[in-house]
């Protein structure tokens, strides 16, 4: 038995004992237990210690117990919240099913019928939530369990508690930060990708969207794409239509799920009430059906590789978001397709990429994004194109995008986590030729992650400015 299972049975006293760890588990250290007071199986999730050196226990401790009130039949509550050593944990009923992302891999799409079912009984979970100000932040196939015949929503709160207990310089209420982009990626909304801290239940709307998308195709929206063009076309273009992948997909239900992930919140069903409701339409079981299904796949890499040719990295960049968020397609297009001079001071901070399945890994890359993006963008004169900073920055790039400013050059990387060790790689490149003008990699303890980002922040902007020809301050 590990060290941590040991110290968490001391803490949980007599009432409980440990069966086994589960692997998979996402940020969280899993294992399957006994509650001998209930009589039952439970599942007990704990940070486990590099991640839980970043965030208050009691702060995360009490957003987590603002979700144990949920109580409904396609939720899995918790049940009991704490920490052992300030190491934070909560404690779950144990559902006897899968995950939907571990019955894909194992038998394939699911049916039209099945599909609906399962979204429908997701979709009154997160009706439930949102009407009493709970959002989920994390819907993707691993969180949604299959059981005795019904859909089960697990993990609520978790990324938001995560993402407001995280320790910060800054004085005030843990609870009200909430802007960070938490979530794994494929399935966030564009909203939650490029840091929205007013992100609401149409947030969960749209990866609840790619979920059912996921089941029916058996892949993903632009799964198949490289991170900078999966960023491009999720703020560009629509999914590929169901109906060119298969041809059992009623056209009522094909729209209804192209509408879960439109691009602008306001496109989406306003509410998983509405959803709901749209879902018991028949019409979306047993209604007809698209005329043609034709492979485009090549057609959408096409057409992602044209938007990337046309406006650069500036497409990922909160001012192309706002741009779309507000629905002025047409004059970003104009701005984007202008040809103005290339300013050397513009460059894009691409989302750093996590490497590995593991979400905290997947936190850690969000954080490295926008520490570097923040480091960059106090550098006098040199400006900033970044997806993940706050919506006071986005708006004041905004402007730099109205002026057709074009970023020359891209600042990407990778972040891998091992034991307690962190490897971040960066790299600097041109836009126009994609030669590499920099990189870099870094080892370093990840005992303290904000120290370990202001660390790599430093290094980058003291590699870059130079190149762009700024000074430093």
């Amino acid at each position: 038995m590990s060290s941590i299972s040991e110290r968490l049975l001391s803490a949980l006293g007599g009432s409980y004992t440990i069966e086994r760890e589960l692997t998979g588990g996402g940020m969280a250290l899993v294992f399957v237990g006994e509650d001998h007071d209930l009589g039952r199986k439970v599942v007990i999730k704990i940070l486990p210690p590099e991640l839980a050196a970043s965030v208050s226990a009691e702060r995360f401790r009490r957003e987590i117990l603002t979700v144990a009130r949920l109580q409904h039949p396609h939720i899995v509550p918790i049940l009991k919240a704490g920490d052992v050593d300030g190491l934070p944990y909560f404690v779950m009923p144990y559902v006897d099913g899968e995950s939907i992302d571990i019955r894909l891999r194992r038998d394939g799409r699911f049916s039209v019928r099945e599909t609906i079912g399962i979204m429908k009984d997701a979709a009154r979970a997160l009706a439930f939530a949102h009407e009493r100000g709970v959002v989920h932040r994390d819907i993707k196939p691993g969180n949604i369990l299959l059981a005795a015949g019904s859909a089960t929503v697990t993990d609520f709160g978790v990324a938001k508690a995560l993402s407001s207990a995280r320790r910060s310089g800054e004085k005030g209420n843990g609870l009200t930060n909430t802007g960070m982009s938490l979530g794994t990626v494929l399935y966030m909304a564009p909203e939650q990708a490029a840091g929205d801290p007013e992100i609401d239940g149409r947030a969960d709307i749209y990866s609840l969207g790619v979920t059912a998308y996921e089941m029916l195709a058996g892949v993903a929206p632009f799964a198949n794409l490289n991170p900078r063009e999966m960023l491009t076309a999720r703020l560009t273009l629509p999914p590929p239509p169901l109906s060119t992948i298969r041809k059992d997909v009623p056209i009522v239900f094909e729209k209804l799920i192209a509408k879960c992930l439109a691009i602008d919140p306001a496109d989406r069903p306003q509410s998983a009430a509405a959803l709901v409701e749209a879902l018991e339409d028949p019409e979306a079981i047993s209604g007809s059906f698209a005329t043609t299904a034709v492979r485009h796949g090549k057609r959408v890499k096409t057409a992602v590789i044209g938007a990337l040719a046309l406006i650069g990295a500036i497409v990922v960049s909160a001012g192309i978001y706002a741009k779309l968020h507000t629905g002025n397609a047409s004059a970003l297009a104009e701005a984007t397709m202008a040809h103005k001079p290339v300013d050397l001071g513009v460059i894009a901070v691409m989302p750093f990429v996590s490497l590995g399945s593991d979400s905290a890994n997947a936190y850690l890359a969000t954080g490295v994004t926008n520490a570097v993006a923040g480091k960059l963008l106090k550098t006098p004169g040199l400006r900033v194109l970044a997806p993940g900073l706050p919506r006071s920055v986005r708006r004041r790039s905004d402007t730099a995008v109205t002026a057709s400013l074009r970023a020359r050059l891209v600042l990407e990387g990778t972040v891998e986590r091992a034991g307690n060790r962190l490897r971040v790689t960066a790299r600097l490149s041109s836009t126009d030729d994609d030669v590499m003008r920099w990189a870099d990699v870094f080892d370093r303890d990840v005992k303290d992650i904000f120290t370990v980002e202001d660390e790599i922040a430093d290094a980058i902007v003291a590699s870059v400015t130079p190149m762009t020809g700024q000074r430093r301050e």
